[in-house]
């Protein structure tokens, strides 16, 4: 066990106050409502919710159980921490959290000690997290969160008494580096670094871009994301990013109109991914488009001129009339939107004011891939959500 010094005269001070007072029946309801809580948990944990076509479980709990996107995240995160999974293979992980998990199966720690065990067993080498795990369970029996956070960072200098090596001249002078990952959906992650004068360009082209706004449920690490992708989009669309092949970067999707309408089969990008028959579509809302005329053998007998489908004119009147993005609720600005076709131009869809409205890539990615639709009423976008989701309580 991993010692550390603490007091425990105004706790029994405290106690001493309130003696003859029955605190049964309330301490009998908190345990119960802590139990109840490890019940919510395992229950979502169960929930096949990827088959919905929302990217993420807290979006879709935001949805389910109609709470703020904060506690949504909380509850994910508690999943994560305190519930058992099920590998690819069908063995079984345990939780990550297996001794707060059982102090709260038993009533005993909330799920605000759950966050300060779980960074203070993130802050310690990975020798001693099992240990930390335990002593710090222990001690959110007999103390509130606030105090355990305390607790814990004297557990984390104990550990580390040293803290932190210092930052040697020659990384800070070391040069930029990026290093990527790419996974089967065709997703990117990675680590990168930067010199102090380039993370300086970034972060001023980051930060105006990054801001909440008004009802913004993004946290930071996602608003930065999303600026990210918008950077990345006006560098391609700048006219000076370097050219290969004698064009500019810019993604090619071969895609089918036979395909696009009744959305079996698959579109290839230039470098022989593939994308799902939806993707296709959410694609060319906002792309430009080549007809190509195939002969039986697929080979091109006729390439027409590129066209684009929303201009500049229409933008703006978009901008005016749904003033951002139009889903309910969502503060997303007109420069981060997307123009939605309605009803798609492969099904005979105009390029009109009509039939556009402008969603956030968010709520576009809903669209196409959920039963989320949406129609025009009086001139106006109106969003309806799937039938499961409008008889959630």
């Amino acid at each position: 066990m991993i010692r550390v010094p603490f007091r425990l005269g105004r706790l029994a001070d405290c106690c001493g106050m309130i003696r003859g007072m029955d605190l049964g029946e309330l301490n009998s309801t908190v345990a119960q409502l802590r139990r109840l809580e490890l019940k919510l948990l395992d229950d979502i944990s169960q929930i096949e919710w990827k088959e919905s076509g929302y990217p993420q479980l807290w979006r879709f709990l935001q949805d389910v159980l109609h709470v703020t996107a904060q506690e949504a995240k909380r509850l994910e995160h508690h999943v994560e921490l305190l519930c058992p999974k099920v590998g690819i293979t069908g063995q079984p992980i345990p939780p990550r959290l297996p001794a707060a998990r059982a102090a709260m199966a038993a009533g005993e720690i909330s799920g605000a000690h759950v966050d300060k065990i779980a960074t203070t067993v993130e802050s310690v080498p990975v020798e001693h997290a099992e240990q930390v795990e335990a002593d710090m369970t222990g001690l959110a029996r007999k103390f509130n969160p606030t105090q355990l956070i305390r607790l814990g960072e004297r557990i984390v200098a104990a550990l580390n008494p040293d803290g932190r090596k210092p930052i040697e001249p020659t990384v800070v002078d070391a040069q930029n580096t990026l290093d990527l990952y790419e996974h089967r959906d065709g997703s990117l992650s990675g680590q990168f670094r930067l010199g102090g004068e380039d993370a300086s360009v970034l972060r001023a082209l980051l930060s105006p871009l990054a801001k909440p706004q008004t009802g913004d449920d993004r946290i930071l690490s996602e608003r930065q994301g999303d600026a990210l992708a918008e950077i990345i989009g006006f560098a391609a669309d700048s006219g000076h990013a370097p050219a290969e092949g004698g064009e500019r970067p810019h993604i090619a999707v071969t895609v089918s109109l036979e395909t696009l309408q009744t959305r079996i089969g698959q579109a290839i990008l230039d470098d022989a991914r593939t994308l799902t028959p939806e993707q296709a579509r959410r694609v060319a809302c906002e792309a430009k488009i080549i007809p190509v005329v195939l002969g039986s053998q697929s080979q091109p007998l006729d390439i027409g001129e590129t066209r684009r489908l929303a201009d500049k004119r229409l933008r703006r009147a978009l901008a005016i009339r749904d003033g951002g993005c139009a889903a309910p609720g969502c503060a997303r600005t007109p420069h981060q939107c997307h123009a939605h076709h309605i009803k798609h131009w492969a099904d005979g869809g105009l390029t009109t004011l009509d039939n556009l409205v402008l969603v956030c890539p968010y709520h576009h990615r809903l669209i196409h891939h959920t039963e989320w639709t949406v129609h025009m009423d009086n001139g106006l976008p109106v969003f309806t959500p799937p039938p499961w989701l409008q008889g959630a309580a």
